[in-house]
């Protein structure tokens, strides 16, 4: 406010003076002010130079242009914008450059963006390497991080230049963001020959260096030297050094060193223009779900004092963009703004009811109290990603709509573009969804920009199969992402063989495309998730993947699986078994675990380790998220139990059992028949019949367990029964039932009337109780015989037959024994020879022979 009301002042004092002044000594004097940055002043002495009546065309012009300088650095900006249009000082050398800087200074980014571009033709422009830098800091600012690169380029390319090595760490601190490291590690220039000023800021980009390569040790040094000698340094190094040395603590392993330095270092430093980056490093210090009395955000809100505004009236809420409407204040202590902004980010972590309550009370101040700071369209966008979390889509959206209309910042434009695109995506507006992703595409930089394109071009593909040529009034695909949009087409195919063959078709076109890694990876998924797994091309491509550095692109926990996948379907038990452990052990918090878990479990199973498969998938059953994966552990706990020979562990797999039962999934009828299998092994006969009656009775003969069930059934009530008729009645008219299912089953029949003539030899006979029913007994059997085709199966086949065999040998009927075993030998099966052998020895015996 002092500059308001001290020009008009300092302009009345100085014009005595100025009358009787030369207009040489004025503008010496203007001068002398700009460089001391007097912008009053300057422009007291400039404005009254341009006023004498002695100047020459030349020479107005020239003050003119140091008039507006004054004025724009005085933030008058308009007045400046006005001068420089006025034909005697437009087509000033420096008029496009300062009206550039006008421009800049109201905002308008990339008015003042097309009026630089021109001029970084060459170097003799004025302020050539203001101009530069500037024209970069302006792309950054609009999130164009790879033209702020080639930018910055002009000055780095030429050595001669004196803002070259401003330049060229310029260029790291863009890299550094950009996370490519090596190429910034590779331009760092040497701290000699640098000024003093940019050798701090040279071993800060060191610091963040080595923080980066996981040096944290190193960087602390780095980082400490600063602190420790700030002369020299801009304030801004010094500041950055505070946040990387927290960072770098932190890294390091000691966390409780970086906290009290990092708050002391806010505490003694409030009115800080980098609260931003150091309020980032304190969030980083929280732990990923703190607890709302955490000791940094109870710290942060010691920073927040009372509002001062109160919460009453008509506009006490709000929503969108309401604050606009509230007469409160615009600017205020910084360090309050970052602290209710960092206070709300930590409880949001927190995610308990009341935490997120007094978070959206804290961004909703914000924007009150703050409307024209930076931060208040980033609440803006937290309390829209809020809202979204609590099913308020409408409330979110309007939000967001406000953020993308009234936002300066691109980032936030874009990204607030991002997320309505992806709900006008999902409730089905696909022409609203690629509208949005080509206005995110446009305000965001780098890989962001890249997914909005790239899922704007997936819709229209879509909707126009096999082409990339758009529908009217819709941009075309970018060459640039002309391939990716090929591999998303591949990779969204659901016939597992035409995907695997369009990606090798992407691999075959692109094989240096940065998407290599992920296309190899698919393809090596779809080779193994087939019913007759490609073991050799699933290797080779996860092989092709190459080293960790190579991969950096894919997750790391998914390429393990890859790898876990491969050696399960190889059968090799004990590299499945490492590969599955090693999982666990790096991601165990992965949704990959969870099948890491099944495997393991399963591979220990396989390898006789009952135990330990059973703790491992008990924990699984127990945790997991999916009801078919939890089922399947269940079951295989289960029959892990089951195989530990101690009644203990079988009568908890019986548990195992009724618990995968229980889950009603796919498995549960096999659950059943293992259950009903252990029942009988342990001779718990009676449970085995209830269990199983009543099961049984509940299928339909159509029912494809309708025949396993019934066999286990019979099996069970024929070893209750013993000399108990009655059972034994049961067990044949379970077996009767059965029959239904043999009358194109060959095997099925064999099977039956063995089981038949088996409980059929126990019962009495009603018309001699004295006997058995060893005649309907013998029909059962000998009905397997009575065959032209060869025998479906070998084993029921040939019991029935020896059985019938030994039964006609009891009876004393010897030419019909030896006709049944010479029957037997007939069909030629693995007893053949034995039953020619019988049938000679019965010849023999009893001098039986063939007319």
């Amino acid at each position: 406010m002092k500059s308001v009301w001290i020009l008009p002042l300092t302009l009345l004092a100085l014009r005595p003076l100025s009358a009787a002044a030369e207009p040489g000594m004025l503008e010496r004097k203007g001068d002398e002010a700009l460089a001391s940055g007097l912008w009053e002043m300057a422009a007291a002495h400039f404005s009254t130079c341009l006023s004498t009546k002695e100047l020459g065309p030349a020479d107005k012009t020239r003050v003119a242009i140091r008039l507006a300088e004054a004025w724009i650095r005085q933030g008058k900006t308009q007045d400046a914008l006005d001068l420089l249009d006025q034909s005697f000082v437009s087509k000033h050398p420096e008029a496009t450059f300062w009206k550039g800087q006008a421009l800049a200074s109201l905002g308008r980014l990339q008015d003042a963006l097309d009026l630089f571009i021109p001029l970084l033709g060459g170097s003799a422009t004025p302020h050539f390497a203001e101009l530069v830098l500037t024209t970069a800091n302006l792309q950054l600012a609009l999130g164009r991080q790879d033209e702020a690169l080639a930018t910055l380029a002009l000055l780095t390319s030429d050595a001669s230049q004196p803002s070259s090595s401003r330049a060229r760490l310029h260029q790291i601190e863009i890299l550094l963001d950009r996370q490519r490291y090596e190429e910034a590690r590779r331009i760092l220039p040497p701290s000699s020959g640098l000024s003093p000023a940019d050798q701090a800021l040279a071993t800060y980009l060191d610091g963040q260096l080595l923080l980066a390569e996981q040096k944290p040790e190193e960087a602390a040094a780095r980082f400490q030297a600063l602190i420790d000698q700030p002369r020299g340094q801009s304030l801004r190094t010094h500041h950055l050094a505070a946040a990387g040395l927290a960072r770098a603590l932190k890294a390091r392993g000691t966390p409780e060193t970086a906290v009290p330095f990092l708050l002391a270092f806010i505490q003694d430093n409030p009115d800080s223009p980098l609260l931003d980056p150091l309020f980032e490093a304190l969030l980083d210090l929280l732990p990923a779900t703190p607890v709302p009395a955490d000791p940094i955000l109870e710290r942060i809100s010691q920073w927040i004092t009372p509002s001062e505004i109160p919460a009453t009236g008509l506009i006490a809420t709000f929503d969108n963009d309401a604050a606009g409407a509230w007469p409160g204040p615009s600017s205020g202590s910084l360090l309050l703004a970052h602290s209710l902004h960092s206070r709300a980010l930590g409880l949001l972590r927190c995610a308990t009811p009341s935490a997120i309550a007094e978070a959206s009370s804290l961004l909703q101040r914000l924007r009150l109290e703050f409307p024209s700071h930076p931060l208040a369209d980033r609440a803006l966008l937290q309390l829209a990603l809020l809202a979204l979390t609590q099913n308020q889509p409408d409330r979110a959206f309007g939000m967001l709509d406000t953020l993308r209309r009234t936002t300066s910042l691109p980032p936030l434009k874009g990204r607030a573009a991002f997320l309505e695109a992806r709900a006008a995506y999902d409730r089905g507006d696909r022409a609203q969804a690629v509208t949005l992703y080509q206005e995110a595409a446009d305000a965001l930089d780098g890989e962001a920009a890249r997914a909005a394109s790239l899922n704007a071009a997936v819709i229209r593909l879509t909707e126009t199969p096999g082409s990339l040529t758009i529908q009217q009034n819709s941009r075309p695909v970018e060459p640039s992402i002309a391939p990716d949009v090929e591999l998303e087409r591949a990779l969204s195919e659901p016939d597992l063989a035409k995907r695997r063959t369009a990606i090798e078709e992407f691999l075959s076109t692109h094989p240096e495309h940065p998407r290599v890694p992920e296309a190899r990876l698919a393809a090596a998924e779809c080779a193994l998730a087939g019913s007759a797994p490609d073991l050799a091309f699933a290797r080779s491509q996860f092989e092709a993947i190459g080293s960790p550095d190579a991969a950096t692109s894919l997750a790391p926990a998914r390429l393990a699986l890859l790898g876990l996948r491969i050696a399960d379907r190889s059968g090799d038990s004990a590299a499945a078994i490492a590969a599955a452990r090693s999982l666990l052990d790096r991601f165990p918090a992965d949704p990959a675990a969870a099948e890491a878990m099944l495997v393991l479990g399963r591979n220990l199973f396989e390898t006789r380790s009952y135990n330990d498969a059973r703790l491992v998938l008990e924990k699984l059953a127990a945790s997991d998220t999916d009801p078919g994966r939890a089922q399947a552990a269940w079951l295989l706990a289960a029959r892990s139990a089951a195989l530990v020979p101690t009644s203990q562990s079988q009568q908890e797999a019986l548990i195992l059992f009724d618990k995968a039962i229980d889950a009603k999934g796919p498995v549960s009828p096999l659950a059943r028949l293992e259950k009903a299998r252990l029942l009988i092994d342990m001779n718990r006969l009676p449970e085995a019949v209830s269990f199983l009656s009543k099961w049984f009775s509940s299928l339909e003969e159509k029912d494809p367990l309708h025949l396993p069930a019934g066999l286990l059934l019979g099996e069970a009530v024929y070893a209750r029964g013993g000399t108990d008729a009655q059972s034994l009645a049961s067990a044949i008219e379970v077996y009767d039932k059965l029959l239904v299912h043999a009358t194109d089953q060959p095997a099925v029949f064999n099977r039956i009337q063995y089981l038949r003539g088996k409980t059929l030899e126990q019962i009495p006979d009603p018309a001699d109780p004295s006997g058995k029913r060893e005649r309907q007994a013998f029909i059962a059997y000998y009905s397997v015989l009575e065959t032209d085709a060869p025998p479906a199966e070998w084993h029921y086949f040939e019991l029935c037959g020896f059985r019938a065999l030994a039964l006609l040998e009891k009876a004393g009927r010897w030419p019909a024994a030896i006709a049944c075993a010479k029957k037997i030998a007939s069909f030629k099966g693995p007893r053949a020879a034995e039953a020619a052998t019988r049938a000679s020895q019965l010849q023999l015996k009893h001098m039986i022979w063939e007319d």
